[in-house]
């Protein structure tokens, strides 16, 4: 059985249509919020110019390069310092672990006319060539480390005590390099080096000499 329809009357009306209007409203507040909460992602344009590269210095190298050795030195600095007027002695001290490589070779770039000749009837090639020395030193920086730092309450921290550290490095890592067993490897490799390169240009043998003894006299 339904119900008879009835008019509403318009106070009726007000009472319904309040609410659908402050929902109506409410929503759109919401959303308007909603899009000042959330930004548009910005987006970023990154131009980059191109640059010349500009070469300054351009040079040859002859060096054969014989022997590499990997070194390790432990360095240990101190500034000793002073305070109030001579009477209190304090100290900054660093403790450093180094490690390093040195390359040991030869300079061709030494070489004369007159350090070199074949002997045609024989087939055998003589070289004279400098005393091997260090062609180039570098640090493991990712091995090389400062183990130890210790500043006395009254001393002041010395900042330049890692670089003396660093030189005293690389200078035990060349000094090294002087050994005469790694001068007699790096000799010995040069003369196996050079000796396979000979027979490649036609030589059956070839005699090197080393340092100030007395070099043969034509061009090879």
């Amino acid at each position: 059985m339904s119900l008879p329809a009835r008019d509403l009357r318009p106070a009726e009306l007000s009472r319904f249509a309040w609410p659908a209007a402050f929902v109506a409203v409410a929503a759109m507040t919401f959303g308007y919020l909603h899009d000042r909460a959330t930004p548009a992602p910005a987006s970023e344009v990154r131009v980059v110019h191109p640059t010349p590269t500009v070469l300054k210095d351009l040079r040859e190298l002859a060096r054969l390069e014989t022997l590499a050795l990997h070194v390790e030195k432990v360095v240990d600095v101190k500034d000793h310092q002073t305070r109030l007027y001579g009477l209190v002695d304090a100290e900054d001290s660093l403790l450093f672990v180094a490690t390093g490589e040195v390359v040991l070779g030869v300079d061709l770039g030494k070489l004369t006319e007159s350090d070199a000749r074949l002997d045609a009837a024989t087939g055998t090639a003589y070289l004279h060539l400098p005393a091997p020395e260090v062609l180039s030193t570098r640090f493991d920086e990712p091995h090389s480390y400062v183990h130890a730092r210790a500043t006395d309450l009254l001393a002041k921290r010395n900042e330049a005590l890692e670089s003396v550290a660093r030189r005293d490095a690389i200078a035990a890592f060349e000094a090294a390099a002087k050994d005469p067993k790694a001068i007699a490897r790096a000799k010995e490799q040069a003369e196996k080096q050079l000796r396979a390169l000979a027979k490649g240009w036609g030589a059956r043998e070839l005699i090197v000499t080393w340092g100030g003894g007395a070099a043969p006299a034509a061009m090879l």
